[in-house]
């Protein structure tokens, strides 16, 4: 069973992990599935090491669904990041939950990208951002996660698949719009 099983126990966690294999089209324990879980894990991580309480279902959520953008059933003429954003204040708004945790969420899957520090935006939104740095650097940049932890982390869910996957979807994005993807660090 993909460890995202394990992972997604509510409902919101269930349909974002939905959303994860339908937009990728790898179903289940594809290689975006495993970014998602490996970022979400890092960002617990961070929190438990740093001892940042965080809203693990806001983290999960957002984890889950950050680079959702860079898919065909997402995308418009937006930054990826930005059309991420829109699908997780659609998906959660739908799914009950409050606007505080909402734009929590969205800032997360949105900002992931910044160049500086979102602690303003709320500890998931950072937290997230570091995750995803440490997991698209392949551990070059370590934020505070140690070593062991990534290696092992990696021996669970591992890499496969995952820069084939991400170059397609960013290929994609510059021939589908071009004009966007200077705008990921910079969205809004």
């Amino acid at each position: 069973m993909p460890v995202a099983d394990d992972l997604c126990t509510t409902p919101a966690g269930r349909r974002c992990l939905e959303l994860v294999r339908e937009l990728s089209g790898a179903g289940p324990d594809g290689p975006m599935e495993r970014h998602s879980v490996r970022v979400v894990l890092l960002a617990e991580e961070l929190a438990r090491r740093t001892g940042r309480a965080i809203d693990h279902e806001v983290v999960l959520c957002a984890g889950l669904l950050h680079d959702l953008g860079l898919y065909p059933g997402a995308a418009t003429k937006a930054a990826y990041v930005t059309d991420g954003r829109h699908l997780a204040e659609r998906e959660l708004t739908a799914l009950g939950w409050d606007a505080a945790r909402v734009r929590l969420a969205a800032d997360a899957v949105e900002h992931h990208h910044e160049l500086t520090a979102q602690w303003a935006r709320g500890n998931e939104v950072e937290l997230l951002r570091k995750a995803d740095l440490v997991e698209v650097s392949h551990g070059l940049v370590m934020a505070g996660v140690p070593r062991p932890f990534y290696r092992d982390l990696l021996r669970r869910v591992p890499r496969d698949g995952f820069v084939p996957e991400v170059l397609r979807g960013l290929g994609a994005a510059l021939r589908e719009r071009p004009g966007s993807l200077w705008r990921i660090a910079r969205p809004g």
